[in-house]
């Protein structure tokens, strides 16, 4: 079997704003899996973290949707 050296994840939050427009939020990242490390919690991890560039984005620009 072979060895998982990096794990990406991205998470996205979109909103319908009506009249065809939307506000699109992404977030991704790329961990580096290090020895002793299981892809589970490297994967648990990297979901985590882009999550968070979303919570993060919502409190950026959230705050102006609908002005």
């Amino acid at each position: 079997m072979s060895q998982v050296k990096e794990i990406t994840a991205g998470y996205t939050y979109t909103k319908n704003l009506g009249n065809y427009e939307s506000l699109k939020i992404d977030g991704s990242v790329t961990i580096t899996v290090q020895p002793g490390e299981t892809a589970e919690e490297v994967t648990a991890k990297a979901y985590s973290v882009a999550k968070q560039q979303v919570v993060n984005g919502l409190k950026t620009w959230g705050a102006g949707v609908g002005r």
